[in-house]
């Protein structure tokens, strides 16, 4: 078991400004990929600088936009309604102060405008149009780093199918801090994500940690013009094992209320999660079974699935003889 206490380990930053997202392979974009790849395999996780994302967008969804949101009374919170785990709203838990919303398709404007109908029938372009360009970018950098991942594993030919196959989530939270007198609580419990990949962007209110696979836990803290990139279950089993999903948590202190947004790549429920043959030989033997990936969500939140850590091994892992 690794200790609570936060180690000395630093992401990864990796600087993108020199990638143009809509010309790969131009500019910075091969040396770029090359430190992706290594920092999804050594920590499956890594702080993106990427100045496309605007301090003036950041700002105006992080510490407007959404406050706005979480003031709304919660009858009208309530409407955010999906019958998916974590996809709509999440709140009211017993010793937990938290509160998330979700925003699908947030990337579209059609996707922007429907949620923002559900909260103001009375209409708010401010927030949806703000919302949109804000997730379009965010959006860009998640299909430039899995096309990169692609690419350094020479299985480029699958990036197109592979995401037609996918969509986006819009998570934005809210954090309660515990107060200056209070000893740091768990905001978010340790978790791996289920799905391909997810984008973190947060106010300059740390709370993030890391866990390195040798159990330590470790902050993760962004610059102020920086998000930080995790890879997800999907994307482990996709590249049979070439890139980590690394386990993580908030941790809440202080009295300064933390609000964040993840941006989920999600693959459809329907889409089998299947490492392509080109990533399977001698040296790389099959590490999982293909699954579904809606059947392993619903996995994860079943009894059983809540006791496997990992789960996704429990769930299809092979073992040693079954790999012979």
């Amino acid at each position: 078991m690794g200790s609570d206490a936060p180690s000395t380990t630093k992401l990864p930053k990796i600087d993108f400004s020199g990638v143009d997202t809509g010309s790969p392979g131009a500019g910075a974009w091969s040396v770029v990929r090359d430190e992706v790849m290594e920092a999804l395999t050594a920590y499956g996780c890594f702080e993106a600088v990427y100045p496309k994302l605007s301090s003036e967008l950041r700002s105006s969804v992080l510490d407007s936009l959404i406050k706005d949101l979480f003031r709304l009374p919660l009858e009208t919170k309530l409407r955010n309604y999906s019958d998916k785990p974590f996809y709509g709203y999440i709140g009211q838990i017993p010793n937990l102060a938290y509160e998330s919303l979700g925003i699908m398709n947030a990337e579209d404007p059609e996707g922007a405008q429907a949620f923002t109908s559900i909260m103001w029938p009375e209409g708010n372009p401010n927030f949806s149009e703000t919302v949109h360009a804000y997730s379009k970018r965010l959006a860009e950098l998640d299909q430039a780093v899995i096309k990169m991942v692609f690419e350094s594993m020479k299985v480029e030919k699958y990036y197109d199918s592979q995401m037609n196959l996918h969509k986006y989530l819009l998570k934005v939270s809210e954090y309660g801090p515990p107060g200056e007198e209070e000893e740091k609580k768990l905001g978010l419990n340790p978790h791996r994500d289920k799905n391909t990949t997810s984008i973190i962007c947060q106010n300059q209110v740390d709370g993030l940690e890391i866990e390195t696979e040798d159990g330590e836990w470790y902050p993760a803290v962004p610059s102020p013009n920086s998000v930080i990139v995790i890879a997800g279950d999907a994307l482990r089993a996709w590249t049979n094992g070439r890139v980590y999903s690394p386990m993580h948590r908030v941790v809440m202190g202080g009295s300064v209320m933390r609000y964040s947004s993840i941006l989920f790549s999600i693959p459809n429920d329907d889409v089998v999660i299947q490492a392509p043959p080109e990533l399977i030989d001698a040296d790389h033997p099959p590490l999982f079974k293909p699954y579904d990936f809606g059947s392993y969500v619903r996995y994860c939140f079943t009894e059983e699935g809540q006791k496997a850590n990992p789960q996704l091994d429990a769930f299809c892992g092979l073992s040693k003889q079954q790999e012979a």
